[in-house]
């Protein structure tokens, strides 16, 4: 292995890293403090906040960056705890249409003010100016990323 590669001059910013370590964490431990999945989570946003309205489970699939049978697996899931509700197309029965239940707003609800609680108390740690910076930096690189898919 070359030496070289590893060598670092001590004034590298690491962003990249940083960010990816941050990700692993929020994924580890996200789901502890709202008590739900990152996939579950991922989903009913979207339902609840994106897509308000009946969703085809191909566009939820283009929307969240997985397969169609990952979308079904959880739709199926979550409609076993009655927080969706599936409906086929009349015209091709091939289609479904996912909407949010009652139950799965009320639980949206209840998971968005849990997250908005760790929020408040990171903001207590944590200069708005600083906050603010971050957004801007996040946004900026999702931006730079999306570029490439």
């Amino acid at each position: 292995m070359n030496p070289e590669i590893l060598e670092h001059k001590g004034d590298e910013l690491h962003l990249l890293r940083e960010l990816y370590r941050t990700q692993q964490a929020m994924l580890n431990v996200i789901p502890r403090i709202i008590g739900i999945s990152s996939s579950r989570l991922a989903l009913l946003r979207l339902l609840a906040v994106e897509m308000p309205r009946d969703a085809g489970v191909m566009e939820i699939a283009r929307k969240l960056g997985i397969n169609a049978a990952a979308v079904t697996r959880l739709v199926r899931e979550m409609e076993e705890q009655k927080w969706v509700q599936r409906r086929s197309d009349s015209r091709d029965g091939r289609r479904n249409y996912v909407t949010l239940t009652a139950k799965g707003r009320l639980q949206f609800r209840k998971i968005h003010e849990r997250m908005h609680a760790f929020e408040r108390s990171l903001g207590e740690k944590l200069d708005m100016q600083d906050v603010q910076a971050t957004i801007q930096v996040l946004t900026v690189l999702r931006s730079a990323l999306e570029q490439y898919r």
